[in-house]
């Protein structure tokens, strides 16, 4: 059969709420309300020889272009709690605890605001926040809506050989298979070879190009009905490459130049200026940081709107890589060169976020959890803390990298093979293109804290660059492994690398730009003497104040990583392997992100606000194992199993994509190592993939008819995984005494040294809450970090796909995918805050049964 000059694939796939599981509710007594949604995704691809008129390029230009494009909505179903109707009009009358108003410091009558003594800035944003529709106090809002989402992205590739074709025009691709091989395998290439000629000497040229188009529309959605927002994006690139085979020697060349274009949006940017409308001081007054303030809370649900972005990456590569091999030694080396340019406006704090703890309705004295009293403060318009942050303007960063490297694939002989090299990195810390970039100079005990702008000198450590932070010019990075294979014990592997976090400049340098004197920026506290109020929150700051939020060390260093491992493997039968290996990893240099003005009874620096402080004094440290067992596909069936026990250690305040933590007590640093946010001790994952035992040459239905025609040719492959929960940090939110430090969150709680895992955990209570306890007013937490093991999860997922011919080069494909087949109900959000209503209760739940019926045309 003659094969088709050009080659078209086509596929469509559609997914929804009538292939999906129901969400499982956390609240039995709430009936499912599933709202219909569809998701669909659709492509196209098409390649061969590119033919022009007067240009024929059957046998040395290709191309190949590709569509994609996805439409559809996707459920969103949460809870929040929220006040009762009666709280919402201010009546407290169930609580025990008496109700001050500030205004007299005399008890309200009954418990009771009048609307009188409200705040007319909190009546204002009241309605943002929902009236429950669901029983009880907590929990009580349920909110299920779709969202929509739109992407498409186009693929075009082109290759070109310029090596001409042999003269008598056999073997056409003679050339670059002979240039490619150990040396003369030109010979064998028919046109041009002979033994050693032109043909396994010569040289090679081939070039691809690309052009990789993508844009997306997404709507995002919050708890709060009356919030949420659009995200719109795209991105264009345009990767080049060029490979050149001289002999046995390969130059490969590549450029690349990338742009991404991003937008973000809420429901009110240029629309409503929601905080400025309410009366809410301080604020930003550009319409494009318009929307509704944060407001913060102990007992209820945060407020929080979609914060605005705009942002421009443009970045370009060039890299160079040369390959020869030499006897039993493949040497490759090269190296690349980056430029980043980015251009945004984001205004992270620019409505101001603003944190109510019940301390003026309590006249200073404690707070009861889940008592309500932080929403008394908000109806009176008394928050403990306002925090603003914003710039007004766009900002423009540079950022720029090289790199090289040296490698040896070395075959030392056939059972033994080593490959060694090395890599060297040059990162230079972001700068702004204006100089708007301003850090803090510390003294050695943290006692003063002066602001330093781009390229000035400071009063402590004398002299800044204008990055702010000084060069970190060390990174080489020696990488080793070999592999033996050691006769009848099987073969072993082993290895050693470090490899250094490269990605920290950028947010570093975001963070460097939003400071005073280039931006607004303050943390004023409040307390029952020297109250704050949402109509003017920053009254109480005076103009000397320093008022920037972050700082960093200036000798600041990449964090680097070091890995060993070895492996054993061993085949057993013919089609059973076996194998055990051990990985151990160790951080140092790593990002610890500290609060050096905080003591236990407040600010440390006088005139000095809080700020956050990084540095690169973290470490970690990692150690697992695993075993596998797998089959090879025989007679239909195929499979592996594995097992890996892990643990890993730091005291870092971000590692493997975890929650950003601030260090708890900058006098003890030492309490923050516990357990890695993604350790999980025990993980186990199988797999196997099965050809269903019906049709011609099968054990059953092999004689044809109706039964065996549908049934023939079907293959099936599951997957199941569990893993053990990952750790979390049992924290104070909201809590007065740690307000008043200038920050929230990152007080931890009190620990008894009881038991924290129960042995019949429910959604409802997950954990030991009576092990912990909320601190005096002047102390830390006793908790370590990551002490409560969260849940874990289970998996079972499954796909079944067959062929159809259609005649010709025609056939279809049909994929059915089904995630959590048996629809498990698998925990995931745990609340532990010690200070909140629903602490030690499951929060969420991962997604229920869902499938995606695909298929796949090729013609």
């Amino acid at each position: 059969m003659q094969q088709r000059l050009y080659q078209i694939t086509s596929n469509y796939g559609v997914s929804g709420s009538a292939f999906d599981a129901d969400p499982y509710q956390l609240r039995s007594d709430n009936p499912v309300e599933t709202k219909p949604y569809t998701r669909q995704n659709f492509g196209v691809t098409v390649g061969g020889p590119v033919k022009l008129p007067g240009y024929d390029g059957t046998r040395r230009t290709n191309f190949q272009i590709n569509y994609a494009g996805n439409r559809g909505s996707n459920l969103f179903d949460q809870y929040a709690t929220v006040p009762t109707l009666a709280v919402r009009n201010g009546d407290f009358s169930s609580l025990s605890t008496t109700l001050i108003n500030p205004a007299t410091g005399l008890p309200f009558p009954n418990n009771v605001i009048p609307r009188a003594s409200m705040n007319s800035a909190s009546l204002a944003l009241l309605p943002y926040i929902p009236e429950p529709n669901l029983p009880g106090v907590a929990e009580n809002f349920h909110f299920s809506t779709t969202t929509q989402s739109v992407s498409d992205s186009i693929n075009l590739r082109v290759t070109h050989n310029f090596t001409p074709p042999p003269a008598n025009g056999r073997g056409g691709r003679g050339a670059p298979g002979g240039a490619g091989g150990r040396g003369g395998g030109g010979g064998r290439g028919g046109g041009g070879g002979g033994r050693g000629g032109p043909g396994g000497r010569g040289t090679t040229v081939n070039l691809t190009a690309q052009l990789q188009w993508r844009r997306n529309n997404n709507d995002s959605a919050s708890v709060f009905p009356q919030l949420g927002g659009q995200s719109i994006g795209s991105s264009l690139a345009v990767p080049v490459s060029l490979t050149i085979q001289h002999g046995r020697t390969n130059h490969n060349i590549s450029v690349n130049v990338a742009s991404t274009k991003s937008n973000s949006y809420n429901r009110y940017a240029y629309i409503e200026d929601v905080a400025g409308n309410a009366g809410v001081g301080g604020v930003a007054t550009d319409p494009f940081d318009w929307g509704v303030p944060a407001l913060n809370f102990s007992t209820y649900t945060d407020l929080r709107d979609v914060t605005p972005a705009r942002r421009t990456d443009t970045r370009l590569t060039a890299s160079y890589a040369w390959t020869r091999p030499v006897r039993t030694h493949t040497v490759r080396f090269g190296g690349d060169l980056r430029s980043d340019w980015a251009h945004s406006k984001t205004d992270t704090n620019a409505r101001g976020t603003f944190i109510f703890t019940g301390t003026y309705a309590a006249d200073g004295g404690t707070v009861a959890r889940g008592a309500g009293m932080d929403f008394a403060d908000f109806l009176l318009g008394m928050p403990q803390q306002a925090t603003i942050q914003y710039l007004g303007n766009q900002v423009s960063q540079r950022g720029r990298s090289l790199s090289a490297f040296l490698q040896d694939d070395w075959r030392k002989n056939g059972n033994l093979t080593f490959n060694l090299g090395v890599r060297y990195e040059l990162i230079w810390p972001t700068l702004e293109t204006t100089g708007q970039m301003v850090n803090l100079d510390v003294n050695s005990d943290f006692t003063a804290a002066v602001p330093v702008i781009s390229g000035q000198s400071g009063p402590f450590t004398g002299a800044f660059p204008k990055s702010l932070i000084v060069l970190d010019g060390n990174n080489i990075a020696p990488r080793a492994g070999f592999a033996w294979r050691a006769g009848r014990a099987g073969i072993i592997r082993g290895g050693y690398g470090v490899s250094y976090n490269s990605g920290s400049y950028a947010t570093i340098g975001r963070n460097l730009i939003a400071q005073p004197p280039f931006a607004v920026a303050s943390t004023s506290i409040g307390s029952p003497v020297d109250p704050l109020t949402l109509q003017d929150p920053f009254a109480n700051v005076q103009p000397d104040t320093t008022t920037n939020t972050f700082g960093i060390d200036k000798n600041y260093v990449l964090g680097r990583v070091q890995t060993w491992n070895v492996d054993l493997s061993k085949t057993l039968r013919q089609v059973w392997d076996v194998g055990a290996g051990y990985t151990g990893t160790k951080g140092s240099s790593l990002d610890m992100l500290r609060a050096p003005n905080r003591g236990p009874d407040g600010l440390r620096i006088p005139d000095v606000q809080a700020f956050n402080w990084q540095s690169s004094e973290a470490s970690s440290m990692m150690h697992g194992m695993s075993v596998r067992l797998a089959r090879r596909a025989a007679r239909g069936v195929g499979g592996s199993v594995s097992y890996t026990l892990a643990k890993s250690r730091d005291n870092a305040s971000t590692l493997g994509g975890g929650r950003t933590s601030v260090a708890q007590n900058d006098q003890d640093l030492e309490a923050e190592w516990g357990l890695s946010s993604f350790d999980r001790r025990h993980q186990l994952s199988a797999n196997t993939s099965i050809e269903l035992p019906f049709g011609p040459n099968r054990p059953w239905l092999n004689g044809g008819g109706w039964a065996a025609a549908i049934a023939e040719g079907w293959r099936a492959n599951v997957n199941f995984t569990w893993q053990s929960g990952a750790p979390f940090t049992p924290t104070v939110s909201g809590a007065a005494s740690d307000v008043a430090r200038g920050t929230n969150g990152t007080l931890r709680a009190d620990y008894s040294g009881a038991p924290i895992q129960l042995s019949d955990p429910s959604i409802n209570h997950f954990f030991n809450t009576a092990a912990f306890s909320i601190p005096a007013a002047d102390a830390f937490g006793t908790a370590g970090r990551n002490i409560i093991i969260g849940p874990g999860s289970k998996s079972l997922n499954a796909s079944f796909s067959r062929d159809l011919r259609m005649g010709g080069n025609r056939a279809v494909t049909v994929d059915l995918n089904v995630s959590n087949l048996l629809n498990l109900v698998q925990y995931a959000g745990l609340d532990t805050n010690a200070n909140s209503p629903t602490f030690g209760q499951i929060t969420s739940v991962r997604p229920m049964r869902s499938m995606t019926l695909n298929f796949r045309f090729r013609f």
